[in-house]
């Protein structure tokens, strides 16, 4: 058995009252502000005309007027009713707009002028009415439904293309949505993938202070990490944050190293000012700077100088961590911080698509040096198709 499409209403019109919602399923707003607007300039436009040239008792057309508004709201709203039950349907809806609604506009006309000429036959009262003969009475009461034709079916156009845009508005809108759930679940799970390293490399610093019997540095460093994991941690629903709060936060890693390594290690922070509220991902410059120190500063007796910068290149974030402890490329390759790169690249990319990048390299003075290139935060969600 066939069965007809139902309408779903969308989450864009106004919340009203279930009696409007029974009158008006479907774009409610669209449907009242399009039906009152356009019947309500027919009468106001019809009025003046009648007042500044009509004849001098003008009180017979502004009541015609009034009366065909009133049925015009009426018809127009069955036809409304009409052109939702076809739904998406195109052509069912240009063939409403067609033959039938030109009955409805003989409606329009037959009904205000049977009001009006009550009792009198409705051709006897055109003809009075407009002084005609009552030859041609047939004739104005066919051209009268014809004007009220070409109205309904600007009204049906002008509906069906605001609806159309509702409808586009409304999947567009729902696309964003699905698009940003998915990339921050994305975004989630990688840094819950970043997390456990972190934690695993922590714990092993606090084990080669112990082996080394060095207690109570051992205590302080356990005492920082836990301060430092839980202000990490404990930010799960905030995955973005400003720059300066991302440094802030590594500079409290870096001080917790440098009681492991308190003569190796030192460390230096230039952030530009205009830069210091911009938003990036959390935690996104964490693997850089323990990679600094699991490979910069770990495998040498040398004193190492850990430098993070941020800094604005034209319209782009540049956030660049070196160590002058440099490593050679077949170390990189195979010491296991593969992991901690691969994550900042695929978090970049899940957030900005291509206008992000993740460089690193040994540069002239021979410092291993990664940097990061992050887009204006309004790039975030962009289509970048257009």
């Amino acid at each position: 058995m066939a069965t007809q499409p139902i309408p779903l209403a969308d989450n864009l019109s106004p919340r009203v009252s279930p009696f409007w919602h029974r009158i008006f399923p479907i774009n409610i707003d669209l449907a009242m502000k399009s039906i009152f607007g356009v019947w309500s300039a027919y009468f106001m436009v019809n009025a003046l005309r009648a007042i500044l040239w009509g004849a001098p008792d003008h009180s017979h057309s502004l009541t015609t007027y009034l009366i065909t508004a009133i049925i015009s709201v009426t018809v127009t709203w069955a036809l409304y009713r009409c052109l939702i039950l076809v739904g998406d349907r195109t052509t069912s809806a240009l063939l409403i707009l067609t033959m039938p609604t030109i009955f409805l506009a003989l409606a329009i006309a037959y009904l205000t002028d049977f009001i009006l000429a009550f009792p009198m036959p409705i051709l006897d009262h055109i003809s009075t009415n407009h002084n005609l003969p009552p030859g041609k009475a047939l004739s104005h009461f066919f051209d009268t439904a014809f004007v009220d034709y070409l109205i309904l079916v600007g009204w049906g156009g002008l509906y069906l293309a605001m609806a159309n845009s509702r409808k586009t508005q409304a999947a567009l809108i729902h696309s964003r949505n699905l698009e940003r759930v998915t990339r921050k679940s994305e975004m989630r799970a990688l840094r819950y993938q970043l997390n456990p390293h972190f934690v695993f490399n922590a714990l092993n610093s606090v084990s080669s202070l112990i082996i080394d019997q060095k207690n109570s540095q051992a205590e302080d460093l356990v005492d920082g990490l836990a301060d430092y994991m839980r202000s990490v941690l404990n930010d799960e629903d905030d995955d973005m944050m400003t720059v300066e709060q991302e440094i802030a936060q590594q500079v409290r890693y870096l001080e917790i190293e440098q009681v492991r390594f308190p003569k190796r290690l030192s460390f230096e922070v230039h952030i530009e000012d205009d830069v210091r509220n911009w938003k990036i991902p959390t935690l996104i410059i964490q693997p850089l700077v323990e990679n600094a120190i699991k490979h910069g500063v770990a495998r040498t007796c040398n004193p190492v100088t850990v430098t993070i910068s941020a800094s604005k290149d034209t319209d782009r974030l540049k956030l660049v961590v070196s160590n002058d402890g440099c490593i050679g490329a077949s170390d990189d390759t195979t010491s296991g911080n593969g992991m901690g790169l691969a994550n900042i690249s695929e978090r970049l990319a899940a957030l900005y698509g291509p206008a992000a990048a993740l460089f690193t390299g040994i540069d002239d003075e021979n410092k291993m040096v990664a940097t990061i290139i992050i887009p204006d935060e309004k790039q975030i969600f962009r289509d970048y198709c257009l």
